[in-house]
């Protein structure tokens, strides 16, 4: 019995002595975490906070500008389309260019993006003969979003501790459902039909002057303050990213042609990963809905409830109850992915949650019921901030270690896609057949999106590299024979 405890001791010190020897190996790579990091995150929530802003200000005041402008209501449609186009042409030559020059210039070009698409705004709604300064200034926001759709992933993984980036990501989900709450509630308040378009052009030219003035601090700020790197890597994960991307090579040294045939080959990879055309659809496919619902619930409630007074305000409200939910949504996900690492599961229950909202919305428009409308878009911006949040860390783990960068905008090409294709078929299912058949396309595709993450079975290859060196070296050797 002695000789056995002993024995026992003996491999308890062993177990501890090997621990300790894992210990010193993970505490041998640096680490460090930076307060700049917090004002990086600060520009990159502000900049999409003005994103959002931009792409829900427009939908619902749809009647003010075909007033203003004297233009069909589907020509308004395209102040958000424009966006969608950009979004697919230029996609991924501008993910060579943001990965040719760096991490900063990226977040400089998002910023002064911004500023150049409001200014043109600014001058396009301040004269009815502006539309095409708008549509102009819209194609400018378009190249700023594809890098803004970008700077979530690489912000948190490159400047953020392991245990901070989906809150990191999270925060970053939450500037834009603030941007676009404001945007949803500001304008309807703002301007109406009835009022004369002198009126109308006055109250839009200094809206959008406050948030030209806006970008252009975001402009300076992100001159002066960001960085493409910090001096130390803040985890684990980051430290074995760039150790692999210094044993294949910088990319930024090589040619152009160079750099097209590695982007091809990591493209090419990515879409023979069933698991990443997965996600890829279902994030492009879950996204786009309540920037539908922006673009065109005012006009379906005008198709709808015909005898019901200042439904663009009505709009506007529950819009901004929609994004502010989107905001919590992006909240809840954050610590519950950073607590559990059930990418999947997260997903799966959000998506299917959305998926029964827009459901309840279309059954209100069907059967005339506003209060289930209302309840619905709200609802259906709660699951998607969670989708929306969880979604970003699954792709992350899907496709490590590939380039968050580049990986990000390949992504939102399908997104692009989708933002680009549902307000027009919801617009020419509301002309042609009825408000129901332009509310049924969001619950198909989110229905399938559900099916599809069901089905798959995903590996978490981030957590896994993080935990692989961890299981080897606990791992006892084997005695030689």
């Amino acid at each position: 019995m002695t000789e056995g405890r002993n024995e026992d001791d003996m491999q308890e010190k062993e177990v501890d002595k090997m621990k300790e020897e894992v210990t010193d190996d993970i505490n041998s790579v640096e680490l460090a975490v930076y307060t700049r990091r917090w004002v990086i995150l600060l520009i990159a929530c502000l900049a999409i906070f003005l994103r959002g802003f931009n792409q829900s200000c427009y939908g619902p005041i749809n009647n003010v500008f075909v007033k203003f402008f004297h233009i069909q209501p589907w020509q308004v449609d395209w102040f958000i389309l424009t966006q969608s186009v950009v979004f697919l042409s230029m996609a991924f030559p501008l993910s060579l260019i943001t990965a040719r020059i760096g991490f900063k210039n990226s977040y400089v070009m998002m910023c002064a993006g911004l500023f150049l698409g409001f200014a043109l705004t600014t001058v396009g709604v301040s004269m009815r003969t502006g539309y095409v300064s708008v549509i102009v200034g819209q194609c400018i926001m378009g190249f700023s979003n594809i890098i803004s759709w970008s700077i979530p992933p690489p912000t948190a993984a490159i400047w953020f501790a392991s245990n901070e980036v989906a809150t990191a990501v999270a925060l970053q989900v939450v500037g834009r459902g603030i941007g676009e709450s404001i945007g949803s509630i500001l304008t309807p308040q703002i301007v109406n039909p009835t009022q004369t378009d002198e009126t109308i052009a006055f109250r839009l030219m200094w809206t959008f002057v406050a948030v030209t003035s806006i970008a252009a601090v975001i402009t300076l700020a992100s001159v002066f303050f960001v960085k493409d790197a910090p001096a130390l890597p803040p985890s684990e994960a980051r430290a074995q990213a760039i150790s692999a991307k210094e044993n294949q090579g910088n990319m930024q040294t090589d040619d152009l042609k160079t750099t097209l045939k590695q982007y091809a080959a990591v493209v090419k990879q990515l879409y023979k990963d069933p698991y990443f055309v997965a996600v890829w659809f279902v994030f492009g496919a879950v996204n786009p809905v309540l920037r539908n619902d922006s673009v065109l619930l005012s006009s379906v409630l005008h198709s709808t409830f015909k005898n019901i007074p200042d439904l663009d305000k009505k709009s506007g409200y529950v819009l901004m109850g929609g994004w502010i939910a989107y905001t919590v949504g992006g909240f809840i996900a954050g610590p519950i992915i950073t607590k559990t690492k059930k990418y999947r599961p997260v997903v799966l229950i959000s998506v299917g949650l959305e998926c029964a909202a827009t459901l309840v919305v279309m059954l209100g428009i069907k059967y005339r019921v506003l209060d289930c409308v209302y309840a619905g878009v709200v609802t259906t911006g709660l699951f998607l901030g969670m989708a929306n949040t969880s979604l970003f860390e699954l792709l992350v783990e899907v496709t490590y270690p590939k380039p968050t960068m580049l990986v990000t905008m390949v992504n939102i090409v399908g997104m692009g896609f989708f933002r680009l294709i549902y307000p027009i078929i919801g617009r020419v299912m509301l002309a042609r057949v009825g408000p129901t058949a332009s509310c049924a396309f969001p619950f198909a595709l989110t229905l399938l999106s559900t099916i599809i993450l069901v089905i798959i079975r995903p590996q978490y290859k981030r957590q896994m590299a993080q935990e692989s060196e961890l299981r080897h070296l606990l791992e006892p050797e084997e005695s030689e024979s």
